[in-house]
């Protein structure tokens, strides 16, 4: 790996990853079923569709089926 010198002084790279959290989960989920929901034309659809399997299968599932119902569920009725 090479070297990086900033002024003199070596660049060291470092990634602080914070703790997935319930709160952040939700957000992930709710981005997630949003992309089923709104059937955007994109290539990350798909991708997205087997992030939210892995993560919720039962949700997944119930976006499969009825994403209405899905979206409703993660974000709440209005």
């Amino acid at each position: 790996m090479p070297i990086v010198l900033i002024d003199g002084v070596e660049y060291v790279p470092r990634a602080e990853v914070p703790e997935l959290t319930d709160e952040r989960l939700a957000k992930a989920l709710s981005g997630l079923v949003s992309i089923q929901y709104f059937r955007e034309h994109h290539k990350a659809v798909a991708q997205a569709w087997n992030v939210l399997n892995d993560l919720a299968p039962e949700l997944a599932e119930l976006a499969g089926r009825d994403p209405a119902a899905a979206y409703e569920r993660i974000n709440g009725t209005e």
